[in-house]
């Protein structure tokens, strides 16, 4: 199992959900509202507040699900500019159903 964390704007959760739907024996997925900032240059104009509102994805996932559920974020939540955000993947050590 794996957790497959994403960072990403705002704005492309509901494209990333509906591509999700498309996906055979997808998981499920929790989403939680964030506030951070990445690598930046300081020009002219700048706010002074640097955070930006962002919503995390998370994913518990069999690991032959990964690569299919990286590229559909990635497709979905890409718009060319700095800042689209990014995906993690991290080992689910256990993991038990409540």
């Amino acid at each position: 199992m794996k957790l497959v964390v994403a960072i990403v704007r705002t704005f492309t959760v509901d494209r990333i959900v509906v591509a999700f739907e498309g996906l055979d024996n997808f998981p499920g997925m929790t989403v939680m509202d964030t506030i951070g900032f990445g690598q930046r240059v300081r020009t002219a104009g700048d706010d002074l507040n640097p955070l930006k509102p962002n919503k995390r994805i998370e994913i518990a996932t069999p690991d032959d699900m990964v690569d299919e559920i990286m590229r559909t974020i990635r497709e979905n939540a890409h718009t060319g500019k700095k800042g689209d955000g990014f995906v993690i993947v991290l080992p689910i050590e256990k993991s038990s159903l409540i």
